[in-house]
């Protein structure tokens, strides 16, 4: 039953014009290939949340997904675990019982209680710390606590040595505040002087943020996408595309992710299943 499920999903995949995904195990190519969900400012607990929820899940019933990624506001309004439940693990149920692992940063709202240290403590929100990497297949993640409060002065060098010590022919970084958006907060000429020159220096090529309620991917800016996905449940806002801008959408959903060595591509999808975003990253030669 399990090898009829894989093979269907590597048939549905193809269909899509999608990687084929190897199943975690299955012989040298599980390695070479990376298939992610992302998406931020969820925990809402309403409608919305839940239907995002479950296109997720139909997105890994078409062809399974290695892990998601959660992009800060993970529960409102002030980070309660109590409130787990309606927050996180009713709307991805279908991901949770399949075993997806998440992989969770900080938001400003989840810091509210007691600095977000439950949420760094409960298992399903896969928080190494306060900011932490994980390799997968061709790509390495480094999430980090954007937070007013945060220790950049522990953070930031912690980020270098990360970067420098990296391999992987992708490099992903995930924090809660957008760096550059057209949208309610818009840019943050603090972040960009504090992370940009990093990710120019060690080729950063993503940047994934929430905070700003909409969906967002900029042009490339000095070789790093900046991509805007907090539209997981949260109230939307109003986004005004700038000159940085390739697509912006006010509309809930998330972003999928689909990594080879040499290409990554963005699919977004709104809470209907419909298409609202394509793009192909490709590794210079």
């Amino acid at each position: 039953m399990i090898r009829r499920r894989q093979l269907l999903g590597l048939i549905a995949a193809a269909a899509l014009g999608l990687p084929l995904l190897a199943a975690p195990g299955q012989g040298n190519s599980s390695a070479a290939r990376l298939h992610v969900l992302a998406t931020g400012d969820s925990g809402s607990g309403n409608a919305h949340q839940r239907a995002v929820g479950q296109r997720m899940g139909d997105v890994h019933r078409r062809a399974p997904v290695d892990l998601v990624l959660l992009a800060g506001d993970n529960i409102y309004p002030s980070g309660d675990l109590a409130l787990v439940e309606s927050s996180f693990r009713r709307p991805y149920s279908a991901l949770l019982q399949a075993g997806v692992p998440f992989h969770a940063v900080l938001g400003n709202h989840d810091i509210r209680t007691a600095n977000g240290d439950q949420q760094i403590a409960y298992k399903p929100f896969g928080m190494k710390g306060r900011w932490y990497t994980l390799r997968r297949g061709p790509v390495q993640f480094f999430l980090l606590d954007t937070n007013v409060n945060a220790p950049w002065q522990h953070q930031r060098p912690w980020l270098q040595q990360a970067l420098a010590a990296s391999t992987a022919p992708w490099k992903v970084v995930v924090g809660h505040h957008p760096m550059r958006s057209s949208g309610f907060y818009g840019d943050d000429p603090a972040a960009i002087a504090r992370l940009a020159p990093l990710f120019r220096r060690y080729g950063v090529q993503l940047y994934i943020n929430g905070h700003d309620h909409h969906y967002e991917r900029t042009r490339p800016i000095d070789g790093t996408t900046y991509l805007t996905v907090g539209n997981g449940g949260a109230q939307l806002r109003a986004v005004l595309p700038n000159a940085n801008t390739a697509r912006a959408l006010s509309t809930y959903g998330f972003a999928e992710l689909s990594a080879t060595a040499d290409r990554l591509r963005i699919d977004a999808w709104d809470s209907q299943g419909r298409r609202i975003d394509q793009a192909e990253l490709l590794r210079p030669n």
